[in-house]
């Protein structure tokens, strides 16, 4: 026999005994599970399908409500598996640990092998998990923090970088599937980002640049108008450190810096320019020129002072003065139109010294006020807090929804009408707060209160012209005064009103008995609310209607003394 037929049939030898072994993998294969097969580590050898389902439902079922754990980072999302849409095919388990017959090559050599531990076949419900993992993601993913530089009571100040976190969401899915019936806490799969400055970064900068810039003066030559020291710690103040390119570049505030320096310039005998203003005088508008000075111009000495900072020692610039224009001058003042009355109004009230007093005191406040177009005045602002040490006098006022005797009582009169003189001129009410109680001597519903801490009148001029403020009082202490606001501009509109409309009529509670030492009396006041309409006409047309609300609470009736 040649070495060819042995050699063929050995091969066809082979082929058969594979093919003995295969039929007898397949034949001894039955509804039971091989000796050997278990499941997630739940040991289902011998078991009928039917019962090793069973067995592996009963095992793994809890570990779906059990706490789940999913980590990236400092964040952290405290779930189950099965509020993740996660879950268990146990039957496909079951088959892939062994059991029924099947040619599948792999299938036969479970059989024949005696079978080991599986995983289970998991389930996602993909629209539960990728939006739950969305929304883990937003919370937990961060930027990379740069490094940066800052200068702090003259001393540099370097804050480290911070790499950032992007969680990978598919991955982080994966992991969870194949995690999650072995364990109880799941690392998110994450990518770490570096921030474009490191701390090595920020370090080199400091060393190159921020030491020595703030080690030592820099003289400025001014030509003929001499020269002066620029100190460290002038520099410091202006001085910051900002991102670019992958590193830390230095900059200067021009306009804090040339602050710093502001005295040591003055000493120089420079002059500075003064802008235009507009203010009452003789009862009428006036403009007060601008004034054009001899100065340094901020950008030229903050640039020829960055060119220097790297140098420790021996610095010197030269900066030029020259003519400094007023940024607002008295052409710009001219056409800003401010020519005639465009909202007026007067109220009135009895003469008590501290009304006389701080009345009269706003008045001089708010007299002259000059708002550029866009400008908002505010009411607290304008008046500062009332203390006693600024003039300020103690009377009646609201607190808690209670009279009482406050320091600057009665100033509310003077918002009031400023409030009305600017609702009349057309001019856009950004805030005010009438009264908690409703006074006849102010018109219903369209008055304003004040508080230094949590009550301001402020309101913007929205016009293209510019808006000044006249404000005066009458009357002494023993005679009725009054106190008018005018606003001088160019008229827009024609202002109008609706007449204001009461309802939800409330009556106030039953009297109290107050015995306490400092017992104050009060009447007993009606609440209501009301509602009017602000109307903006142009010639007859009307333009633009805007409504207001306010509702007045009730004031409990308080008498001194024992209830009789």
């Amino acid at each position: 026999m040649s070495a060819r037929t042995i050699a063929l049939w050995t091969a066809g030898g082979a082929v058969v005994l594979a093919g003995a072994a295969y039929a007898t993998g397949y034949a001894l294969a039955g509804d039971n599970t091989p000796r050997n097969a278990s499941v997630a580590g739940v040991p289902i050898g011998g078991l009928t399908s039917q019962a090793a389902t069973a067995k592996l439902s009963s095992e793994l079922e809890p570990r779906l409500s059990r706490p789940l754990t999913l980590v990236a980072g400092d964040e952290q999302l405290v779930t189950t598996a099965g509020k993740l849409g996660l879950g268990v095919d146990y039957a496909a388990s079951v088959s892939n640990a062994g059991a029924g017959r099947s040619w599948h090559p792999a299938h036969i050599l479970t059989v024949l092998t005696g079978g080991s531990d599986q995983p289970a076949v998991v389930t996602r419900d993909a629209t539960v998990l990728d939006g739950a993992l969305a929304e883990f993601a937003e919370a937990a993913d961060a930027a990379p923090v740069d490094a940066g530089l800052s200068v702090a009571k003259g001393a540099l100040v370097r804050t480290e970088g911070e790499p950032g976190l992007s969680v990978r969401q598919q991955q982080t899915a994966d992991a969870l599937a194949d995690g999650f019936l072995t364990g109880t806490t799941i690392q998110a799969v994450v990518d770490q980002n570096e921030p474009e400055v490191t701390t090595a970064e920020a370090d080199q900068v400091a060393a190159d640049i921020g030491k020595p810039a703030l080690a030592s003066p820099i003289t400025v030559r001014t030509g003929s108008s001499g020269s002066f020291e620029l100190a460290p710690a002038m520099i410091a103040a202006a001085l910051t450190f900002q991102p670019a390119d992958g590193t830390l570049t230095p900059a200067l505030d021009a306009d804090r810096l040339t602050t710093a320096a502001a005295k040591k310039i003055k000493g120089l005998g420079l002059k500075q320019p003064r802008d235009a203003d507009i203010t009452i005088a003789n009862g009428k508008p006036k403009i007060v020129p601008s004034v054009d000075g001899i100065g340094l111009k901020p950008d030229d000495l903050a640039t020829a002072v960055l060119g220097v900072l790297d140098k420790p020692s021996g610095r010197s610039v030269t900066v030029d003065a020259t003519v400094q224009r007023a940024e607002f001058s008295t052409a710009d003042a001219r056409k800003l139109g401010v020519k005639q009355v465009t909202g007026s109004f007067t109220t009135y009230y009895p003469g008590s010294a501290y009304r006389v007093n701080n009345i009269g005191k706003a008045a001089r406040l708010i007299n002259g006020t000059f708002l550029k177009p866009g400008e908002t005045f505010s009411m607290n602002r304008t008046l500062g807090q009332r203390t006693a040490a600024a003039g300020w006098m103690a009377g009646g006022g609201i607190e808690g929804g209670k009279i009482k005797t406050l320091l600057g009582g009665g100033i509310s009169q003077a918002t009031t009408t400023t409030f009305n003189a600017i609702f009349f001129a057309g001019l856009e009410d950004i805030y005010h707060k009438p009264h908690s109680l409703y006074f006849s001597r102010y018109p219903v519903g369209r008055e304003a209160t004040l508080d230094w801490l949590s009550v301001d009148m402020k309101f913007r001029n929205d016009s293209p012209y510019g808006v000044v403020l006249q404000a005066w009082t009458t009357g002494r202490v023993g005679q009725q005064g009054s106190v008018t606001v005018k606003v001088w501009s160019t008229k827009r509109y024609t202002i109008k009103t609706t007449t204001p409309v009461r309802s939800n009529y409330r009556s106030p509670a039953a009297t109290q008995y107050d015995e306490s030492p400092g017992c104050v009396p009060q009447s007993a006041m009606g609440g209501f609310d009301v509602r009017y309409k602000r109307l903006f006409y142009a010639g007859k047309k009307l333009v633009k209607s805007e409504p207001f609300f306010w509702s007045y609470n009730t004031l409990t009736p308080v008498v001194c003394g024992k209830k009789p």
